[in-house]
């Protein structure tokens, strides 16, 4: 495997501020806020996506105190705080790969993402005795030690969630970036793209305050699009059948192969938004899109296999409108 040798625990960035955070800082009641949905990440083929938009420096260490059990969702997972202070979310199961992967490429797009780290193990304290879990009893066992890897994102700090965005009602939807994140949900095959995983996050640096309209739940990524009974996630097989990311371009408008929630709004873009996205898509190398699956820990196999799918589905977007389809 090429690329940068992994720690134990491998990170994807949060920072949505930028493409690397600055540090916390004070910001006054009265300073404006800004509102974001895309952000300009430099020069494309500089970018790093197996550190993404953050440092080792800021990856969780254990060991982890246990707060309490996130009941809101679906997927095992947990309120954590670290050896550090840091309060983090973490999750466990079949999304801790794609979530990973994914944010890491929609950095690289421009989005904002939140700060997600692959953590391959760890030890859970419990300073009131262990709990009767809910959901986490396969995947935590009696002595506290992961069974299986976690995904953990940054909680807290200079980070807070001001609640969900509705698509149809985001008020960048006028933006080129707003195509971006669009496509991006295409492309990755994000077939769980329902309200509740959309996130305002508002981000305090010391240059100001910006809400993010950001994509919060990337977990259901890279496997068959489809309704409530007819998808999977991160299964290299089912991704490769998806239907191409773009079906015709006509009338100003280009229209997207996108399966499952809020469909309608993820079906078609403007030709202008669509050659924004190409533009910068045309930059992304193999290898980049290979990076974001290693630090996922992806299998050697995986790594090629989902990189590759990936890469051609983001070519179709360049073909596609610099050359008629």
């Amino acid at each position: 495997m090429t690329g940068p040798k992994r720690p134990l625990v491998a990170l994807i960035g949060f920072a949505i501020a930028a493409a690397v955070l600055t540090a916390p800082g004070v910001v006054q009641a009265s300073d404006p806020v800004s509102q974001k949905v895309w952000e300009d990440r430099g020069p494309i083929p500089d970018l790093d996506l197996y550190w993404g938009n953050a440092s080792a420096e800021r990856a969780p260490v254990g060991p982890f105190t246990f707060l309490g059990e996130d009941l809101a969702a679906t997927n095992p997972k947990a309120h954590l705080r670290d050896a550090r202070g840091v309060h983090w979310g973490a999750k466990w199961d079949e999304e801790v790969r794609a979530e990973v992967a994914a944010t890491r490429l929609a950095w690289a797009m421009g989005l904002g993402v939140e700060e997600t780290y692959y953590v391959e193990t760890g030890t859970i304290i419990f300073p009131n005795g262990k709990p009767s879990f809910q959901r986490l009893g396969p995947f935590i066992d009696s002595s506290g030690r992961f069974r299986s890897p976690a995904r953990f994102e940054r909680r807290g700090g200079e980070y807070s969630s001001k609640g969900p965005w509705p698509f149809g009602k985001n008020p960048l939807m006028h933006e080129n970036g707003y195509s971006v994140l669009v496509l991006m949900n295409v492309v990755m095959g994000n077939w769980d793209a329902k309200d509740d995983n959309n996130k305002i996050l508002e981000v305090k640096t010391l240059t100001g305050t910006t809400d993010w309209y950001l994509i919060g739940d990337y977990g259901a990524c890279f496997g068959k699009m489809g309704g409530h009974f007819s998808h999977s996630k991160y299964k290299l097989a089912d991704f490769a059948k998806n239907p191409p990311v773009i079906t015709t371009v006509s009338g100003g408008m280009v229209h997207l192969g996108y399966k499952g929630q809020n469909e309608h709004f993820n079906t078609s873009v403007p030709l202008e938004g669509a050659q924004f996205f190409a533009d910068r898509a045309a930059q992304l190398s193999l290898k980049q899109v290979e990076d974001a699956f290693r630090a996922a820990h992806a299998t050697e196999s995986d790594v090629h296999g989902f990189a590759r799918a990936v890469y051609d589905r983001l070519q179709q977007v360049v073909t596609a409108v610099h050359h008629g389809s």
